[in-house]
């Protein structure tokens, strides 16, 4: 038995051994084409990168050799894609050997090794081409443009052309990074905006993103600001969103603008396609502004622009222009003292505009020599250093402004991050709610005025132009920025102590009990605080700010709200996306001297009727709040005696409890209660009666509709209907209407202040009338699941149109009608003047954006297109000067099937397939 075994286990070593002896003989070669095909691919792609550094020594070669060398790499890169492609395409064994064995034209590594030898030679060939170029003297790169030509560039491009011309050239070689450091104030963040503007007219990249980095920069923060820029959805990870970035830049030429960066940062971890310079037929370059060079250094710039002051003569002209000429010439005695008065400002870019700005209204003598004294004192009394000097500089410009509450409403804007796009309507909404602008009763009357506020700092230059990443506006008239060394001296300004980590990437609140003791005004928004250690608990507890803003901090911890409840003088509490789930917070009740209150973007099921303790509440926002039912008990609003502003909506558009707003109006009708803003959903045309007879007392702001009973039309916006209806008519701004048997609307009533409509599952609608009194202030129009529309002609006679998106209407087959529909001759071009944003999604019927004729879209700057493959043509006739601008984001196919009226109007569009 034994002799049995050792016999069977003896034959089946020796089979083991000879069946190991022919796989090792006939895998040693297989191995060997992997190994042949990846050394290949990477001698082609070392290849590649030699193209780009001999095209950035000669972009247009005039000799017959190079022309010849460059035609050979591209054939070696053909060559490479065929050979690699043949050698994926039998990754299992059986047939990489069948393949190794009978292909008549011979095994893959043999092809690998001959073009692996050609490779080569060409690189030999390629390292004499440039070792010629560098001998031979060379002109300056060409600039990617000559910023002279181009028209429409921003006034600062003045003193900041030459750098421009130095970024241009950047460009235009083989170099793939670059860095621009200077001092605070002295314009980087000016070049990166002039930059990102030429190449979106002239360049060739399919995305440039300028992305603020801002201190305490982490990868998530810069992650956001590039998925912001780019339009892409948020991932739940770090990971995920690196990944989905990577997958998106990979096969993409792309310019990464890095404004403000403090530290080195890991663009690997982000989601930034590596390496740098040329890959796989890409340009892939970074520009990184810094106030240091090392820095710039380490980022991996080999070449750097050193920014300086300017020089006199271009400083005394940007004061000049900033002042104006009829101020300086104004009186003989002024140009001197404007002299003395500029020189003041150390040639420093920042504070030439601000203080010229400051200045522009001062027209004697006797006010220019005031001034002088004034900004020479500020200077003696501040610490010596060049932002040192700028923070006195800008305080000179804040003492300038024309009122204490104008001042007080600059300061605030610092509580936002650093480099942060803040929206001019949640500004405005925070004055309002901090009770800094005057006791208007009128809540509009109110947003005009704050508005105002703003434009005058804009004037002083202490704000500027923010970006709007949804409209792919750049600048955006609808955000704004605080330049960050305006920033830090308005935090030094502040007159009582503020608390403000605002965007600092913080996990948890300040531990140090001296931050927290008197300090009147908290902003920790813009974070990730998830965690209340027992320490920081401690610290808090002695804490009694006026006012505490923790919007975006997506996971609040429970900790941090049993916290607050303990301070007793808060007046200003903004919880905004903060991941509240379910209950409703209690320890919120405990806030007495509460007089703004936001809750906004939360999952909250009820309001308690605790919340009635909060008799001073004057302010509360619940908007787009995540669950279909919301629960207000009978009473609560009435308890709320002096509440002015009052938004409930849910974010669904599905359900909502039945007759979850009956308790409202019932509170409003019983107490008599006065309410300067309403926004809510109703349900039936009689809660609208009910709302119009509170009129003016109660003001409907912003009205959601759903599944309107009772009509087979809009009663809301119809001029027949205004003897009951006209209370909501004269205040109403958004309306909302979804999930209802609505057939028809015909909008003649007057609606002065509407500016928002969208509709949404109105699936019997056919019929839309919209004249020029209802829709003279429109701004935006949404239509979704509207599957009877057959065309929305009316849109053209809206003249303050900025935002047109189109959904799932199936039956949709034109936009615009031809001359029989608006009543004009078919030739003539119909104007959009203000439209930013066209979105056409999912429209499987449309044909033609207009029957006939042209349609000028002169400030458009996003169009997306997605689910319409009967449109074959956009009868765009371009404004001047608009090459480039505006990005439309569609499927590839769609976009090289597109049919062009001429090359000017595809220039326009920087296309994201």
């Amino acid at each position: 038995m034994e002799l049995q075994l050792s016999a069977v286990l003896g034959s089946l070593a020796l089979g083991g051994a000879v069946l190991v002896l022919f796989f090792v003989k006939w895998w040693q070669p297989l191995a060997g084409t992997d190994r042949r095909v990846k050394e290949l691919a990477d001698a082609v792609e070392a290849l590649l990168r030699q193209r780009y550094e001999v095209l950035g020594h000669d972009p247009a070669p005039s000799s017959d050799t190079v022309r010849a060398w460059l035609r050979r790499v591209q054939e070696a890169q053909d060559e490479m894609a065929s050979i690699k492609a043949r050698h994926d395409g039998g990754q299992l064994y059986v047939v990489r050997l069948v393949q190794y064995l009978f292909l008549p034209t011979g095994p893959v590594a043999g092809l690998a090794e001959q073009q692996l030898k050609a490779v080569r030679a060409l690189r030999e060939q390629g390292a004499a081409i440039l070792d010629a170029a560098l001998a031979t003297p060379q002109a300056p790169p060409p600039l990617l443009c000559d910023p002279e030509e181009l028209e429409g560039l921003p006034a600062e491009a003045g003193p900041a052309r030459a750098y421009l011309n130095e970024a241009l050239r950047f460009l235009g070689d083989c170099d793939a990074a670059l860095g621009v450091w200077g001092a605070g104030g002295v314009g980087k963040t000016t070049v990166l905006k002039l930059v990102r503007e030429v190449c979106g007219r002239v360049a060739r990249f399919d995305h440039v993103l300028l992305v603020a980095a801002s201190r305490d920069c982490t990868v998530a923060k810069l992650q956001r600001e590039v998925v912001s820029v780019l339009g892409l959805r948020d991932a739940p990870t770090e990971q995920a969103q690196a990944a989905g970035i990577l997958s998106f830049l990979r096969d993409k030429s792309f310019l990464l603008l890095l404004d403000s960066v403090w530290e080195r940062l890991d663009l690997e971890r982000v989601g930034i396609p590596q390496p740098l310079g040329m890959a796989n037929g890409k340009v892939r370059k970074i520009i990184v502004a810094s106030r240091s060079e090392a820095l710039c250094a380490d980022m991996g710039c080999r070449n750097k622009i050193k920014m300086e002051c300017l020089n006199e003569e271009d400083a005394w002209s940007l004061f000049q222009a900033n002042v104006g000429g009829d101020i300086i010439h104004g009186h003989a005695q002024i140009p001197a003292l404007a002299k003395q008065v500029a020189a003041e400002c150390k040639c420093l870019p920042l504070a030439l505009v601000t203080v010229g700005r400051a200045m522009s209204n001062k027209r004697t003598p006797e006010e220019w020599s005031n001034a002088l004294d004034t900004l020479k004192a500020s200077l003696r009394s501040g610490t010596p250093g060049l932002d040192k000097s700028t923070q006195a500089l800008v305080k000179f410009c804040y003492d300038n402004l024309e009122s204490d509450m104008v001042r007080e409403c600059f300061l605030t804007c610092a509580l936002w991050p650093e480099d942060h796009n803040i929206s001019k309507e949640e500004l405005v909404q925070s004055w309002i709610g901090l009770g800094l602008l005057p006791d208007l009763s009128d809540i509009e009357e109110a947003h005009r005025f704050g508005l105002s506020v703003i434009a005058i700092m804009k004037a002083a230059c202490l704000l500027e132009p923010g970006d709007n990443h949804r409209y792919n506006m750049f600048p955006s008239d609808t955000h704004v920025r605080m330049h960050d060394v305006v920033r830090d001296a308005a935090l030094r300004f502040a007159p009582a102590k503020w608390l403000v980590r605002a965007g600092a990437g913080l996990r948890e609140p300040p531990r140090e009990e001296a931050l927290w003791r008197g300090a009147q005004r908290v902003s920790l928004m813009h974070n990730t605080i998830e965690d209340v250690p027992a320490k920081v608990g401690g610290a808090l507890a002695d804490a009694q700010p006026a006012s505490l803003m923790l919007q975006c901090n997506k996971a609040l911890p429970k900790r941090m709200l049993q916290a607050i409840q303990h301070f007793t003088k808060l007046t200003y509490l903004d919880l905004e996306d903060t991941g509240i789930q379910d209950a409703f917070p209690m320890e919120i009740c405990c806030l007495v001297s509460l007089k703004h209150l936001n809750l906004s973007k939360n999952k909250i099921l009820s309001l308690p009727m605790e919340l009635g303790n909060l008799s001073q509440l004057e302010y509360f926002y619940l908007r787009d709040n995540y669950y279909i039912q919301i629960t207000i008990p009978p009473g609560l609003i009435s308890r709320l005696g002096k509440l002015q502003v009052l938004e409930v909506f849910t974010a669904s558009i599905v359900s909502v409890a039945d007759n979850y707003v009956a308790p409202v109006i019932d509170d409003l009708e019983s107490s008599g209660a006065r309410m300067a803003s309403l926004g809510i959903w109703l349900d039936t045309t009689r809660d609208v009666e009910r709302l119009a007879r509170l009129a003016p007392g109660v003001r409907a702001r912003s009205l959601h509709l759903r599944k309107l009973e009772g009509t087979r039309a809009l009663p809301l916006l119809s001029a027949e209907h205004a003897p009951e209806l006209a209370g909501v008519q004269e205040s109403l701004r958004e309306l909302v209407v979804y999930s209802s048997d609505v057939d028809e609307i015909t909008a003649d009533a007057h609606v002065p202040m509407l500016e928002v409509i969208k509709f949404g599952f109105l699936t019997k609608l056919r019929v839309m009338a919209w004249s020029h009194a209802a829709g003279s202030n429109l701004r935006e129009v949404a239509m979704g699941a509207c599957h009877s529309l057959t065309h929305l002609t009316w849109v053209q006679n809206l003249p303050c149109l900025e935002s047109l998106n189109l959904s799932g209407c199936n039956g949709l087959t034109r936009l615009l009608g031809g001359a029989e529909d608006s009543g004009s001759a078919t030739e003539e071009v119909i104007v959009f003047p203000r439209l930013k944003l066209l979105a056409l999604l999912g429209l499987p019927k449309l044909e033609a954006v207009r029957v006939e004729g042209e349609c000028a879209f002169p400030e458009l700057r996003r169009l997306q297109t997605r689910g319409c493959p009967r449109l074959k043509r956009i009868p765009m006739r371009p404004a001047r000067g608009q090459q480039g601008t505006v990005r439309i984001e569609c499927d590839k196919h769609w976009w090289n099937a597109l049919q062009w009226a001429g090359e000017d109007v595809k220039a326009c569009f920087v296309p994201v397939l």
